[in-house]
């Protein structure tokens, strides 16, 4: 008669309630969420569907399995993981910097006005996908083919060879008119990583502004968009200031959250800079992080 060791059966029998616990806070999960969501909704204006076809549950629960997918893949790919002084912290920023106090404070109340749900259901996903994303947007192992492909196209300009499928911006060099109002700079997640050029840091939310704009097919099309140098990070300023003096001057690569960016001066005067953009996406985050299922 073989005998079974007394924490093996323990362990056993320890499964059944383990398994009923994890999807009591999976519906726990689900309920906070769809509280959320509800508020949201109820603040969208104009014409809109149920809220039940906008949200099904299933869709609630897919939110939940990727929210906690990206939790699993930040511990297990990057080593982190996520302390009640993070999550703390991140519910302190969302009170700080809201924009809808009004707002804020009906989702507390959804939540039964519990700070520990808040957390759980508000902040928490937050701080997970902002510490994953600043991860993978500098993981240099995920975007060395992205990088190398801006590297060789930097060498061509260099050797004086073209490079395809580069564009051109023009930025105005004198002060913006009194007046007019600077182009806003896009939204950008708390904790967002750093955008680099030669060493250099600098706030990436200017870059990935000219980084969109250079992307876009209806850029070229445009034509009568003015773009303002002063409306750049002063450091992103200053690195061009300084690698494009004059045409056919090369800058170093420059990375942004979303890809690699080399310039070319083309024309300089006193009141514009006109320059061709070679950029290069980096790999895909949603398509990263759909490989990462266990």
């Amino acid at each position: 008669m073989k005998i079974i060791p007394i924490f093996l059966i323990a362990s056993l029998l320890l499964l059944p309630s383990l398994a009923a616990e994890r999807a009591e806070d999976f519906e726990t999960l689900c309920a906070e969420r769809t509280a959320i969501e509800r508020v949201y909704h109820a603040h969208r204006l104009g014409t809109k569907p149920a809220f039940e076809d906008v949200m099904p549950p299933a869709l609630i629960g897919q939110i939940i399995r990727q929210d906690q997918q990206k939790a699993a893949a930040l511990s297990r790919v990057y080593g982190v993981e996520i302390t009640p002084a993070m999550i703390a912290a991140e519910a302190e920023r969302i009170n700080i910097t809201t924009r809808a106090p009004e707002v804020l404070a009906e989702i507390r109340h959804a939540l039964g006005d519990d700070s520990a749900r808040f957390a759980r259901a508000m902040a928490r996903p937050i701080i997970v996908e902002c510490e994953l994303r600043r991860r993978f947007d500098n993981d240099d192992k995920l975007h060395t083919a992205q990088r190398s492909a801006a590297d060789r196209a930097r060498a061509s300009l260099l050797a004086k060879n073209p490079v395809i499928d580069m564009r051109e911006v023009t930025w105005q060099l004198t002060p913006r008119p009194t007046g007019e109002a600077s182009k806003p700079a896009p939204l950008s997640t708390p904790n967002s990583p750093p955008t680099t050029a030669s060493s250099i840091a600098y706030a990436n939310a200017a870059t990935v502004q000219i980084a969109q704009t250079l992307a876009s097919p209806g850029h070229a099309a445009r034509g009568v968009e003015k773009h303002y140098f002063a409306d750049l990070d002063p450091e992103l300023q200053n690195v061009l200031r300084v690698q494009l003096q004059k045409p056919g001057d090369v800058s170093a690569v420059i990375e942004t959250p979303a890809g690699f960016l080399v310039f070319q001066a083309r024309e300089k005067s006193r009141e514009t800079l006109t320059a061709a953009t070679f950029s290069t996406p980096k790999r895909g985050y949603d398509e990263w992080l759909a490989q990462q299922k266990q």
